[in-house]
């Protein structure tokens, strides 16, 4: 499965056939896509620095900060954001009562991640964004995350021995 069916699969979901076929997905496949979607959201802001650079005339001496610090931060910055937005799952895990453990919803995270990144990258071509867009987005991710969430079964209540 490479990184464009993820893809497909992540614009299909989230049914209980698609969310299982994702969580099988290879894990170069799962980087690979979690370095597609950074990718999607750093190129708009990307493309205008080198655009800003070249224009001023301080590309030569830039360039090392656009081509190699500016990918660096947003990789980590990325990553960071999805292991915050993972721990929702766990409130949402606790107040549904599921058997899910953090790993698996670190990558449904990044899965549920896709529409939210589309639509703030094309948002932030057309210089549309704002704090409106970003949080009906944050919602968009939560309820996209939330119904990924409950495809799982409920945990299995262990009986108390009296």
């Amino acid at each position: 499965m490479g990184i464009l069916r993820v893809l497909k699969l992540c614009l299909s979901f989230p049914t209980r056939q698609v969310v299982f076929q994702l969580n099988r997905v290879k894990t170069k496949h799962f980087f690979g896509y979690i370095f597609l979607l950074l990718l999607i959201s750093l190129l708009p802001n990307g493309i205008q620095l080198v655009g800003d650079s070249i224009k001023s005339g301080g590309f030569s001496q830039e360039y090392l900060i656009i081509l190699i610090l500016y990918p660096s931060l947003v990789i980590l910055f990325g990553i960071l954001g999805i292991s915050l937005l993972a721990s929702i799952g766990i409130l949402f895990r606790w107040m549904t009562d599921r058997k899910l453990v953090y790993p698996l919803l670190w990558r449904m995270t990044v899965f549920a991640l896709t529409y939210p990144v589309i639509i703030f990258t094309v948002l932030d071509i057309f210089e549309m964004n704002g704090t409106i867009s970003s949080l009906l987005l944050l919602v968009l991710f939560i309820l996209l995350f939330f119904k990924m969430i409950l495809v799982y079964p409920k945990a299995r209540k262990k009986e108390q021995k009296k």
